[in-house]
């Protein structure tokens, strides 16, 4: 019934949430800065986490890394700011204002990520070349902003997850559903505004009966799923791939279905690792394994 009675006034809600969010959300250079270390110069282009420290992990390790955005778009009309602003105004937690994800096997600028547009919606993205992709391209790398997370996995987990996403960087089936961003709009709007206090918060939300995580059987070419968007597809590779993920999502009834991109930040052993606008991302990244030597193998450009 009540979710009947919100897509009736789904478009009145969906006016209302903009007009908030344009009025509420702070300037770029701000939050998701902020995040990493509150007492970065207003001016700082670079920020290093001051500390970076994982689980344990029995046997050989690897690191997955995830690449979230502030993407800051050349005109204000344009149509993601929609999402975005939809994100920024329903958030019920302290997390920065981020809107896209996109997750890579090293520190090196291309990412892959799902976004609309261009031949193949799966595709590399890269900060510092944003002409070459359809979506980043509306994008100002000076004063768009991402946060790079890593995740301590094992070997195998590692290479289940890379084999896992070529599978898909291969694939003309995958999609970037449009449709999917109402559906989290809804669960956002009905999470923040008509959700008591214990059921807003990450792990603890309520979902609707019909959500379900799907494991997939690798082999069987069929059982692949291909209609995401950008936060829901990286919840599902990591839920079919990384066993600590899969058993919290499990335990806690969390449906990757329903992840947005600042979900994504607060999955136990995400660790942030260094702050950038766009045009600094391969400078920061350096800066950061000049730091952290441990990482340097996973950084070749």
């Amino acid at each position: 019934m009540f979710n009947r009675i919100l897509k009736k006034y789904f478009p009145l809600l969906l006016l209302l949430l903009l007009a908030f969010s344009f009025q509420s959300c702070k300037t770029t250079n701000s939050l998701v800065k902020e995040s990493i270390s509150p007492s970065a110069p207003a001016d700082a282009q670079i920020v290093l986490a001051p500390d970076v420290e994982f689980q344990e992990i029995e046997g050989d390790y690897k690191y997955l890394f995830i690449r979230l955005y502030n993407p800051v778009y050349n005109s204000p009309v344009y149509i993601a700011n929609i999402l975005k602003n939809g994100l920024a105004a329903t958030k019920t937690e302290d997390v920065p204002d981020l809107s896209h994800s996109a997750i890579n096997f090293n520190l090196n600028d291309t990412f892959y990520g799902l976004t609309l547009g261009g031949k193949y919606n799966f595709a590399e993205e890269n900060c510092l070349t944003v002409e070459g992709h359809k979506y980043m391209k509306h994008c100002n790398p000076e004063k768009s902003e991402q946060i790079t997370y890593a995740l301590k996995v094992t070997e195998e987990e590692y290479n289940n997850t890379q084999k896992f996403v070529d599978h898909y960087l291969k694939s003309t089936k995958v999609k970037y559903a449009s449709g999917l961003n109402v559906k989290l709009a809804l669960f956002s709007i009905k999470k923040k505004f008509f959700t008591s206090k214990e059921h807003k918060q990450f792990s603890t939300q309520k979902y609707p009966r019909s959500a379900k995580n799907v494991k997939i059987d690798q082999d069987d070419e069929k059982s692949y799923l291909n209609r995401f968007v950008c936060s829901t597809f990286i919840g599902y590779v990591l839920y079919n791939n990384v066993e600590s993920v899969a058993e919290f999502f499990d335990e806690h009834n969390i449906k990757y279905d329903y992840l947005n991109v600042t979900d994504l930040s607060l999955i136990p052993g995400m660790t942030p690792l260094f702050y950038s606008t766009w045009s600094n991302y391969l400078e920061a990244a350096k800066e950061f394994v000049n730091e952290n030597e441990e990482f340097a193998e996973y950084l070749t450009q």
